[in-house]
């Protein structure tokens, strides 16, 4: 480029000098005058060379693109005269694409999306912990999170909640409704501006404070029809009018509260539950500049330590939890839908390695005409280069089907969630294929159009173009193509069975899941659910002539055996509280044991089949004129008494020391918290001696199917009282079956049993694949082993031999993976470990008889070869 700017400028300046000589100037004078029109001829000759260089690269460029244009046309013309080969490759990315993008979605609208608060990583969210079990963590009690409140060296804000489900009731009937209860800054803290109205004032969250209520936009939206003129006016709510002060705005949750519909002040209410023993309030807080989470524990454990000193009956042993309040919303899910995310990551290595198979075959078929292109000139960057366009071109059209998949998965996906997933991830409602999702799409489109393509591309760029032009039409395949799909298939078996080994530990899980015994009989049960609010039953009275009253009605139901109610039905945890045997030795505060409690009504142990091992059940007479009674369980009397009788024992519970509590019968063990949890220590006591205000009443019928009783039941409940929500309406089965350990194992079954199968008919057909090319490719060798004697028996133990080589090498490795990977779902499994050997067992059989089946037939094609004609038209 300097040479011919050089050349021109000089040709420019001898043009001029002699014009000037013409003139009758010298030639001297003329190439004086000349030099000094010219002016910098350097700079000129800079200028001339950036400018043309610059046109260079864009004309380089330009030609480029024009190369890319026409092979992306060549590439879609080639595709189209082989609509078979093209359909399969873009069923099978577009699958693994789309999958992978549909999961995305998922992740990211859980894990990945910032929090939608101000601020969000200055947030945190604190539990209260016993004797330093952080797996047993709690609320706090009202008057410790007051004093955490004060703690201003650690907070800017600190703001309280609870949950809550509340009692809706006007023209439209009633409701139950979920809600939550927070402190008066609660939204403001967050960073959240209500759509409407001016929300909670600090006076509202006082005790005897004005009944207020902020709505959610859904409620808003279903129960008032978005009226733009709501604020000021009254909803009742537990019988009690309430002044509507705001309404949310539409993108607004918070996940540990679940989508509440009613946000009431926590404060004007509290002092009914203010004890320091009582602990049922959340909080959320929002750290000072400078303050992290690790100086903020430290800093809690010191004013902790403090309050017991102060107040050693309530709060020796305790002390607190500070997490980030991400790692609080997805502390429960992220290692499942981690394990999901891999799972399906690895679906579309084995696409790809399924692709990347096909393409290798196709690069061996067009040997010939990549042989002509290199004779004719073309160099092996530009045959790359082509195979390369050839392979994006396909992958970016995988993407276009994959981003529908993926729009379908999402729905599929969140379809086949528990329904309790939701209240925890408020989120995942509104998740979907956005622009991330799209980008995910096309990235992943791209590295596997480049990966898939890039090693056939780099093997048929390296063959010979003589040896190629003078071989047989059908080109020729190296050894190094052969070492290849050896090695695709090998890696597709490997990750096959990591997935399987996956699903079914998962599977293994829920079956002894199923054999776990809850302690109760679930068969011919049905159950309802009432709470009790409002100034009609405010006092414990009225709560329990209710409950008295709907037990009768449902005892009276035909085809009813027995009816009893509890407070917090099994499997769904509940309030525990901490007491001392009476007569022993005063345990120290921190010592004292924990028990779970429940209220029970009616016959609840009989309708429920629990067995009384020792004494009696709780019963009608065991009222507010007779002794205190209780029943415990078999755990919390083996625990207290040992092999000594539990029954006249008494207990003093705290909260309620001034009576003694005696034990009058032991109970079968029940699982109160879920079915993969031992069963916890728990007291029953009659609601007779200690009102409930909200019951779950069991009733087991002699129909077989007991939902034929749920229409019956709620309307005897209603019976009662027709200003009442029932809710909570299902079958004991149907309540084991929601429950947490239960759904959530199934789900991940679900999708790690899906996505398996997915990877098992890929591997199928590449193991099939290889195979059927290997017997093509070895035709003249069968031909001549037939020719020479070779029964079809030989022949096929030649052709098995070498599906069976690719197992034995899939499974060795996909062992070590599957030991590697699995151990992530340990915390998931349930009696089984993650090596449980039976399992690999299983699996590895199941892959050895898929691939012996997979290469049968064609060692059967092979076994048919007729010598003379396959070497004839070798």
């Amino acid at each position: 480029m300097a040479d011919s700017v050089d050349e021109e400028l000089r040709f420019h300046l001898e043009m001029r000098i002699d014009e000037l000589m013409g003139t009758g100037m010298s030639r001297a004078r003329a190439v004086e005058q000349a030099s000094t029109e010219f002016g910098d001829v350097g700079a000129a000759r800079r200028e001339l060379t950036q400018i043309g260089q610059r046109r260079e690269v864009r004309i380089a460029r330009s030609e480029w693109w024009r190369g890319v244009w026409v092979d992306a046309w060549v590439a879609w013309r080639s595709y189209r005269r082989r609509p078979a080969f093209t359909a399969v490759v873009l069923l099978t990315l577009g699958l693994g694409i789309g999958a992978n993008t549909a999961m995305f979605s998922i992740v990211n609208a859980v894990l990945l999306r910032r929090l939608p608060y101000a601020q969000p990583d200055h947030l945190v969210q604190l539990w209260e912990t016993h004797r330093g079990d952080v797996a047993a963590i709690s609320g706090a009690s009202y008057p410790d999170f007051l004093d955490w409140r004060g703690e201003r060296r650690i907070f800017a804000a600190l703001e309280g909640y609870d949950e809550t489900y509340v009692t809706v009731s006007g023209g439209s009937g009633a409701e139950m409704v979920h809600g939550a209860r927070v402190t008066s800054g609660f939204f403001s803290m967050l960073g959240v501006p209500l759509r409407q109205g001016p929300g909670f004032g600090v006076t509202d969250d006082r005790a005897g404070g004005t009944p207020a209520v902020v709505l959610s936009h859904g409620f808003w939206a279903r129960r008032f029809a978005r009226d733009p003129k709501l604020i000021g006016r009254t909803v009742t709510i537990d019988g009690t009018p309430y002044e509507i002060r705001g309404v949310l705005p539409a993108e607004f949750a918070f996940a540990p509260v679940g989508d509440a519909d009613l946000w009431l002040p926590l404060g004007r209410n509290a002092e009914v539950r203010a004890e320091r023993f009582n602990h049922w309030v959340s909080a959320v807080g929002r750290l000072r500049e400078g303050v992290t989470i690790e100086l903020a524990g430290q800093r809690m454990g010191e004013l902790m330590g403090a309050l017991a000193s102060q107040y050693p009956q309530t709060n020796s042993g305790r002390g607190t939890l500070v997490a980030s309040l991400r790692t609080a919303i997805t502390g429960d899910v992220e290692r499942p839908l981690l394990v999901l995310f891999g799972a399906v990551a690895i679906v579309l290595l084995i696409a790809c390695a399924n692709v990347a198979s096909l393409l290798v075959g196709r690069a061996i078929e067009r040997g010939r005409e990549l042989a002509v292109r290199s004779a004719l000139g073309a160099s092996r960057s530009r045959v790359v280069r082509q195979l390369l366009t050839e392979h994006l071109v396909l992958a970016l059209a995988a993407a276009a089907l994959g981003a529908w998949v993926a729009a379908e998965g999402v729905r599929l996906l969140l379809a086949a969630m528990p329904p309790g997933l939701f209240d925890q991830m408020p989120a995942l409602r509104h998740a979907g294929v956005d622009l991330t999702a799209l980008g995910f799409a096309i990235t992943i489109s791209l590295v596997t159009g480049i990966a898939f393509g890039l090693v056939p591309a780099l093997l048929a760029s390296r063959a010979s173009a003589t040896g190629l032009l003078r071989s047989d039409a059908r080109g020729g395949a190296g050894p190094a193509h052969h070492r290849l799909r050896d090695v695709l298939v090998t890696a597709e078996i490997a990750l096959t069975l990591v997935l399987l080994v996956g699903a079914t530990l998962m599977g293994r899980s829920l079956v002894e899941l199923g054999r776990v015994n809850p302690g109760f009989i679930a068969e011919r049960v049905a159950s309802v659910r009432v709470a009790l609010a409002g100034s009609v039953y405010a006092e414990g009275v009225r709560q329990t002539r209710f409950f008295e009253e709907a037990l009768a009605r449902l005892r009276a139901l035909p085809g009813v055996e027995a009816v009893g109610a509890v407070s917090n039905p099994p499997l769904q945890g509940g309030g525990s509280n901490t007491f001392r045997v009476d007569g022993a030795p005063l345990p120290s505060p921190a010592a004292r044991p924990e028990a779970t409690m429940r209220a029970v009504a009616g016959d609840y142990f009989g309708a429920l089949q629990i067995p009384i091992v020792e004494g009696r059940a709780l019963d009608s007479h065991d009222d507010l004129r007779s002794a205190y009674a209780v029943v415990i369980n078999a755990s919390l009397a083996r625990h207290l008494f040992g092999t000594r009788p539990a029954v006249g024992q008494r207990l003093r519970i705290y909260g309620w020391e001034d009576s003694a509590w005696t034990v009058v019968g032991v109970a079968g063990d029940v699982k109160t918290a879920g079915l993969d949890e031992p069963a916890r220590p728990t007291i029953y006591y009659s609601h007779l001696q200690g009102p409930a205000n909200r019951m779950s009443m069991v009733a087991r019928g002699s129909l077989a199917d007991p939902a034929a009783l749920i229409p019956a039941m709620q309307r005897e409940v209603r019976a009662v009282d027709p200003m009442l929500a029932v809710y909570s309406a299902e079958t004991m089965r149907e309540h084991i079956a929601r429950s947490q350990a239960v759904s959530s194992r199934r789900y991940l079954l679900v999708l790690l049993g899906a996505f398996a199968m997915v990877a098992l008919l890929l591997t199928i057909i590449g193991v099939y694949g290889v195979i059927a090319y290997t017997v093509t490719q070895r035709t003249r060798e069968i031909a001549v082993r037939i020719a020479l004697g070779a029964k079809h028996a030989e022949v096929v133990r030649l052709v098995l031999g070498g599906g069976l080589r690719l197992v034995a090498g899939g499974i060795a490795i996909g062992t070590l993976g599957a030991l590697a990977l699995t151990r992530t779902l340990g915390a998931l499994l349930f009696g089984v470990s993650p090596g449980d050997a039976w399992t690999y067992g299983l699996v590895s059989t199941l892959l050895v008889m898929i691939t012996v089946a997979a290469s049968y037939f064609p060692a059967r094609r092979a076994t048919r070869l007729d010598p003379a004609t396959a070497l004839r038209a070798e």
